[in-house]
């Protein structure tokens, strides 16, 4: 019998050690999320890391510490845990595009799709999945439109997100359906007025459908908020050449030159046109 009663006691300290540990597990995991709120995620990682040494299985510690170490771009140190918490719980759908993300970063662009992809099929209105799709499709595949089809897609499920929008616009403008981006751009300009890209791609929208005088407006606000910025110069100086204002697109010529900016010469080769 007292062998009973030692062994008993054993286990119930083995299980209050666990319950404790488990307690001061998630008390760190809290402390993380306060720390994250804050902008300090490399304090966080340190935090959440022993939190997962206390508990090996702890999903959603591994899930924010791949998280953190996305923000940091330490893509492969994300990669790793990501993939534990992956085989802890396979259909969560922020994991894996938390894992996509960093394989989209290490050049890994058919593994990224592939977790795009399924992370999607869980969760058919994560929005921030389509976007980060059609990024996939726009700069690593060059494929415009499918990119435009996942920023749309986005919008449905997230319409407060200023950067969609101008990436919507941008795609129709490539597309060269530019009355189509026209409204895009405007709500992005709507949403940050302070956002020389947009002002930018709304002239360029402008001047391709030879509404001269608007698309001059634009540039103009998107050069004054980013000076010398070589697209906006060079619009604006074929914007002048098409108002016959020679002064104007030489000044736009000399900064473009300054810059050594390959527009130089093909804005060069316009003003030599003109009478």
């Amino acid at each position: 019998m007292p062998g009973k009663i030692i062994l008993y006691f054993f286990f119930l300290l083995i299980t209050i050690s666990s319950f404790a540990q488990t307690d001061k597990a998630d008390d760190l995991y809290r402390n993380a999320m306060q720390l994250k709120t804050e902008g300090k995620c490399s304090d966080a990682v340190e935090v959440l890391k022993k939190s997962v040494d206390l508990k090996p299985d702890f999903t959603a510690a591994l899930y924010e510490l791949g998280w953190c170490y996305n923000e940091l771009q330490l893509y492969k140190e994300a990669l790793v845990v990501l993939q534990k918490a992956m085989l802890l719980h396979p259909t969560g759908h922020k994991i894996i595009y938390e894992s996509g993300f960093a394989k989209y970063k290490l050049g890994q662009i058919n593994a990224a799709l592939e977790d795009y992809n399924k992370a999607l099929d869980l969760n058919p209105s994560f929005a921030k999945a389509y976007a980060v799709r059609a990024d996939l499709y726009k700069d690593a595949q060059k494929n415009t439109a499918a990119a435009l089809v996942d920023y749309l897609k986005a919008l449905e499920f997230d319409s407060i997100t200023v950067k969609t929008y101008y990436w919507i616009g941008w795609c129709y403008n490539d597309l060269h359906q530019f009355e189509k981006a026209i409204p895009y751009l405007q709500k992005a300009i709507g949403f940050e007025k302070q956002n020389y890209l947009s002002y930018a791609e709304i002239g360029f929208a402008y001047f391709s459908l030879n509404q001269i005088d608007k698309a001059v407006e634009h540039l103009l606000i998107a050069d004054r908020l980013k000076p010398n910025f070589e697209t906006t110069l060079y619009y604006l100086g074929i914007c002048y050449v098409r108002q016959n204002k020679k002064p104007d697109a030489v000044k736009k010529y000399n900064e473009l030159v300054l810059q050594n900016s390959s527009y130089a010469g093909t804005l060069l080769n316009e003003i030599k046109k003109m009478k």
